[in-house]
């Protein structure tokens, strides 16, 4: 079975994108650490391999996962919960760093509260874009 990835999918992975991003960008703000490209990827990198591999478990942009509020939640909570733990023991490969639990819980509230940021942002617009479209469709 194929999955169908719609314009407002694009659009909902561009905003995880970006929610990832400001993830990195805070940690190393908060680490006092210095911000470069290739800092900000060498950090990303293992959670956004995590997140590749659940998008595809849960087929996370097709139109299904975002067709109500309730389930872009719900996705979303499915996703990060699968991509947190495997991002987590990436980095700690990669990094040679031990996983602690403070950091463990962190990386996933954190990241987390950044991608619920952002998904209810886009629920309210999607939802608003079909408002729309079905009054122009009725008139």
């Amino acid at each position: 079975m194929k999955l169908r990835i719609l314009p407002a999918g694009y659009v909902l992975f561009a905003g995880d994108l970006l929610a990832f991003l400001l993830f990195a960008y805070y940690g190393k703000l908060a680490h006092h650490l210095p911000v470069s490209f290739l800092g900000l990827l060498d950090t990303l990198a293992p959670f956004l391999v995590g997140w590749l591999v659940a998008i595809f478990v849960f087929r996370s942009y097709g139109p299904k996962s975002y067709r109500s509020f309730g389930w872009l939640m719900l996705s979303t909570f499915l996703t990060w919960t699968l991509a947190a733990p495997i991002g987590l023991v990436l980095r700690a490969w990669w990094t040679g760093v031990p996983m602690t639990w403070v950091f463990t819980w962190v990386a996933y509230v954190i990241t987390f509260a950044f991608l619920l940021g952002w998904r209810v942002l886009f629920a309210i617009g999607f939802s608003l874009s079909k408002t729309k479209q079905h009054k122009l469709v009725k008139s």
